[in-house]
């Protein structure tokens, strides 16, 4: 082989060896990319539709509502149930699905203290 022709090899050789890690970073950076960052889902519990829509934008989350249910600890049409749970690691871009309450349920009432009066003592 004549020198310019192991010359000219060489060069296309090289070429193609930067040609080929380029693609394969290139590809890397897209995976890890398109993968998203990961963050940690906040506690939207006893927020308002609104406010936890607005908290889980910010975190780079969507939230889904999966229905309602009665919660006599949580206010009526507050957050009352969340997944994944607050605290979890997940991918941006994720959903968080979330219940509304709807208040206590129909029927139930707090219990009342009862106070002894004086009267009924003697």
């Amino acid at each position: 082989m004549s020198f310019q022709k192991q010359h000219l090899f060489q060069r296309l050789l090289t070429v193609a060896l930067l040609l080929g890690v380029f693609m394969l970073s290139a590809g890397t950076i897209m995976f890890l990319a398109w993968r998203g960052r990961t963050v940690y889902v906040p506690n939207v519990i006893g927020k308002t539709e609104a406010a936890a829509a607005e908290e889980l934008e910010d975190a780079g989350l969507r939230l889904q509502r999966k229905g309602r249910a009665h919660n006599d600890q949580i206010p009526l049409d507050a957050v009352c149930d969340q997944s994944p749970t607050a605290g979890s690691v997940v991918k941006t871009g994720q959903l968080v699905r979330v219940s509304l309450s709807l208040g206590a349920p129909p029927g139930e009432t707090k219990p009342e203290k009862k106070t002894a009066s004086k009267s009924a003592s003697r």
